[in-house]
């Protein structure tokens, strides 16, 4: 059958425990630290990609709309500085680079976004199942096969096949996966 997922460590971040502020205040120090760095090292060798790391720490510890405002910050910035050095022939390809930019920016805090709610949803479900004081898990009902339980299912229940549970009286609930397979709580009424 396979092992059951166990909930991860609490208190622990992607980029530890600090506070949301302190997370922003860091990266917009980064931003303009990297913005510092590209201009000394010129427009021929483009640092600004850097830019992803602060931008990303922003989207993963307060969301999408504080990601876009600094991709917006850090590309206000980069052309501000590079706007009067670059040697294309005409400006419309430095602000063509500009928009590349931007884009990546915007396509990463899109993505970086969506994976911190996706994530946070599920660490929510988790906390909830661990907190019910019966044995329950959740079962894939394509594949037959035991996704998640909490504490007191793992202590009593552990390494037994879905059809074996199955045999247990339980509240049922069924519902789709992110990925739309059906799925079903199973709350074990011992």
């Amino acid at each position: 059958m396979g092992e059951v997922a166990q909930p991860a460590p609490q208190g622990t971040d992607l980029f530890g425990d600090y506070s949301p502020a302190v997370t922003v205040a860091a990266a917009v120090i980064l931003v303009l630290a990297i913005s510092v760095i590209d201009k000394l090292t010129g427009y021929d060798l483009q640092i600004s990609i850097v830019q992803l790391l602060p931008i990303a720490m922003v989207t993963w510890a307060v969301g999408r709309t504080w990601g876009l405002a600094l991709s917006a910050a850090a590309i206000a910035l980069w052309i501000t500085i590079f706007r009067g050095a670059h040697h294309y022939s005409s400006p419309i390809y430095f602000y063509w680079d500009a928009v590349g930019l931007l884009i990546t920016f915007v396509t990463v805090v899109l993505l970086i976004g969506k994976l911190r709610d996706v994530l946070r949803g599920h660490e929510l479900s988790i906390s909830v199942l661990e907190k019910l004081d019966a044995p329950a898990y959740v079962v894939d009902l394509q594949g037959q096969a035991v996704l998640v339980g909490n504490r007191e299912f793992r202590t009593a229940f552990e390494g037994r096949s879905a059809e074996e549970l199955g045999r247990y009286p339980a509240h049922e609930s069924r519902f789709k996966l992110a990925d739309g397979r059906s799925a079903m709580l199973r709350i074990l009424t011992l």
